[in-house]
Order: C-alpha cells, then sequence, then structure tokens
C-alpha cells in the first residue's frame, strides 16, 4: 500500500491494522478480539491474528516518501479446528471461539474497510484516535509483563506507539521486543 505517511511514522500502521482486525472479529465473528502490544490480536488470552509490516528503504532518495509502499501482512485463523498440542494453549481459530466458521470473504471485505478507515484517520489526524482505540481493546495493559528483560506494569503506549513499562515508581519507554505476562509468554 501506499500511504502519505513518513517512513519513520510507518510503524503505527501496525496499530491501525490490529483495531481494524479486532474490530472485523467482532463484527463478522462476534468475538471479543483484544490487543497484545505490539502486534497480536487475542481471543480468550490466545493468539488469533498477528500483523507485520515491511517497508522498501527509500535510501536511494528516488521516490519521495508517500510513493514508499509498505506491505501490511495480516494473518487470520479462520477455520483451523485443531491446532498441534505444542499450539494448543497459545493459538485459536474464530470456528474454535464461536462455533462456526465466517466466510472468509466477507471477513477480508470488513477488515479491509476498517483498516481503510483507521488508515486514514491516522494519515489527517495522527495517531491519537488510533491509540485511543488501540487503548480501550488492549489486553496488555495494566498487566505486569515483561519484555525482553524488562518487567513492569504496562500503563500505555506512547506517542510512537512505544509500550510504557513502570516499575519502582518509574516509567520506561520499550519500542521493541515480545511482550510476555506475568503468567508466562503468550505469543
Amino acid at each position: 500500500m501506499r500511504s502519505s505517511l513518513p517512513l519513520a511514522r510507518r510503524p503505527l500502521l501496525s496499530f491501525a491494522a490490529a483495531v481494524a482486525v479486532a474490530e472485523a472479529l467482532a463484527e463478522v465473528a462476534r468475538v471479543d478480539a483484544r490487543l497484545k502490544w505490539p502486534n497480536d490480536v487475542l481471543v480468550a488470552d490466545r493468539k488469533v491474528a498477528g500483523i507485520l509490516l515491511e517497508s522498501r528503504s527509500a535510501a536511494t532518495g528516488s521516490e519521495p516518501a508517500e510513493l514508499v509502499p509498505t506491505i501490511v501482512g495480516i494473518g487470520v485463523n479462520v477455520t483451523q479446528s485443531r491446532f498441534d498440542p505444542e499450539l494448543a494453549g497459545l493459538a485459536t481459530s474464530v470456528v474454535l471461539e464461536n462455533g462456526r466458521s465466517v466466510p472468509r470473504d466477507e471477513l477480508l471485505d470488513v477488515l479491509l474497510d476498517h483498516f481503510d478507515r483507521w488508515r486514514a484517520r491516522l494519515e489527517k489526524e495522527g495517531f491519537a484516535p488510533v491509540r485511543e482505540r488501540w487503548l480501550v481493546l488492549a489486553d496488555t495493559i495494566g498487566r505486569e509483563v515483561r519484555v525482553d528483560g524488562q518487567m513492569g506494569l504496562a500503563v500505555g503506549l506512547d506517542e510512537d506507539g512505544a509500550l510504557l513499562l513502570r516499575d519502582a515508581g518509574r516509567t520506561h519507554r520499550v519500542v521493541a521486543g515480545t511482550a510476555t505476562s506475568r503468567g508466562g509468554d503468550r505469543d
């Protein structure tokens, strides 16, 4: 996709995509999806979807930033009726959560509509409305988590999408890593 966002702000598209996935799952599949920082979508504490972004570097300077494409990869477990034993407690699917499959094309259409709306808001209004909605849907916020050895209470997101962890009265920014709850890894 092409975006008017500066390349440095493109990672915020993953938050818009996560919100879109959660909203589409609620609308089409009637499941309560929650968001795990930085890029997972959970249902009942198990991963149902994930988001990855890739942008080609404009190091040559031959293209303006808005012409540099970003690939938004979204994977949603829709029809899996079982998972290997090592994944069974970590992953889920739409069919396992609501007892029925949903038409993938309908889910895709609704997901793309939601993503287009949140992407447009991100480009026009900045990260604030996306962050506000992400926080409403967040599973991570309010939990004790560990990210790459750093432990603390997840208290929010900053204006760049960094996770804010509070420990011993201090707040730290975490810009990358995998958040695991104190009870164990929920990846």
